[in-house]
């Protein structure tokens, strides 16, 4: 519930404050068209990912709950870190993978945890 609700969090800030999004990255131009992108990529796509989290855990789901919270964190943080190899570093972009590494992480064990009840 905590890794949905964050996500949802996330959706809902971003889709109010695109800007807010570019200003954190250090992005100092920007059109309404990115804006827009950023509130149906970044706030939809999170958005859609804590309500599919939320209906599997209310169904009793919890390993696909935890599934679709942990992949998309993983690839997040691994698209970051392959990012900052190719680019070059950033603070922001560093501390944003920790998170969703970690985040990551959680639901990943969190998966092992339920699947070996479910098997066992």
């Amino acid at each position: 519930m905590i890794t949905s609700a964050t996500y949802a969090g996330f959706a809902l800030w971003i889709g109010l404050q695109p800007k807010a999004l570019l200003n954190a990255f250090g992005i100092e131009s920007n059109t309404p068209q990115m804006l827009t992108e950023i509130r149906a990529f970044y706030g939809g796509i999170e958005l859609a990912i804590a309500l599919v989290m939320i209906i599997l855990w209310k169904r009793g789901d919890l390993f696909a709950a935890l599934l679709i919270g942990g992949v998309p964190l993983a690839g997040s943080a691994f698209g970051r870190c392959f990012g900052m190899v190719i680019d070059g570093y950033s603070t922001i972009h560093l501390v944003f993978a920790v998170i969703e590494a970690i985040g990551s992480i959680v639901c990943l064990v969190g998966c092992n945890v339920v699947g070996k009840e479910l098997s066992g």
